[in-house]
């Protein structure tokens, strides 16, 4: 039997990150899959990056990067492209700032896909997104979601990004999430990971949700500016890290929908704090 702990979605939430991986070396994990994410949205990436090299050097760990370390590599060759500290890309400004030379290049070593294979247990293929971008969600709705799993050259597909926990059979072939370590949505705002343990039979998941200190990780927000830098955007975050609850997306559409209404035009990231206010102020969230 070999125990595989798998986490994803960290997005610099460092507190839930040490409390996964504690909770799993209590359960005598013999390895590590990281599936990326694991930067932006919460305070301090640089200490959710100091456990990952932690992790590499004093554990077997196998990693991927994910769409927002593909959000930081892109604009480190774009520098026209436009961050401003502002609810719409302030956490993304931040995190890019607090960044090191030493993140860029682990980010630029590892893909968005992998493959594991060990002698004497199925082999399985693990991404972020999908097999072929960091940003592709892999849910029911999405109208290529058979073809990829008719498509799939193994019996068993674990991806990341959709921040929930759950497993579908598309035939004979599995698919499973993870679940969100650091931004989890669902089940309280606990965090979430899972281990995978393996025989010759195959692989089975164990979902865990942990309860964890929020309330460091909402003082930080406070510490680091993070909230100044990116007022509402942190607060969605902040609610979502109390309930579980995602707001984040439709409350973006509701301000840019305000923007335009009211000004005729809207361009990302140039959209007015009093349409965020409005548009959190929509979802209870003041």
């Amino acid at each position: 039997m070999l125990n595989l702990a798998v986490i994803g979605d960290i997005h610099s939430n460092h507190v839930a990150l040490e409390t996964c991986i504690r909770h799993a070396l209590e359960r005598n994990v013999d390895e590590f899959l990281f599936l990326g994410d694991y930067i932006s949205d919460c305070p301090y990436p640089q200490k959710t990056m100091q456990i990952i090299y932690e992790m590499k050097e004093r554990y077997i760990c196998h990693f991927i990067r994910g769409n927002r370390e593909d959000y930081m590599l892109n604009h480190r060759k774009n520098p026209e492209e436009r961050w401003t500290y502002s609810s719409a890309s302030g956490s993304l400004l931040y995190t890019y700032e607090n960044l090191t030379d030493q993140d860029f290049d682990f980010f630029e070593s590892i893909d968005i896909k992998g493959i594991y294979q060990k002698e004497g247990y199925p082999t399985f293929r693990y991404c972020h997104g999908s097999l072929t971008a960091s940003n592709e969600l892999l849910l029911p709705e999405n109208k290529n979601m058979v073809k990829i799993m008719e498509n799939l050259d193994v019996d068993l597909l674990v991806s990341g990004h959709t921040h929930t926990q759950e497993s579908r059979m598309y035939g004979s072939k599995k698919l499973i999430h993870p679940g969100s370590s650091g931004i989890p949505w669902y089940h309280d705002g606990k965090s979430q990971y899972m281990i995978l343990h393996g025989s010759q039979q195959g692989w089975e998941e164990e979902f865990f949700q942990l309860p964890y200190d929020v309330d460091t990780v909402k003082k930080e927000f406070e510490t680091s500016g993070l909230i100044q830098k990116a007022p509402y955007w942190s607060k969605l975050n902040l609610h979502m890290l109390s309930t579980g609850e995602d707001f984040s997306s439709p409350c973006l559409q509701l301000a840019m929908k305000l923007c335009e209404e009211a000004e005729g035009k809207v361009t990302w990231p140039d959209i007015d704090e009093k349409y965020w206010k409005e548009a959190a102020e929509h979802f209870g969230i003041s």
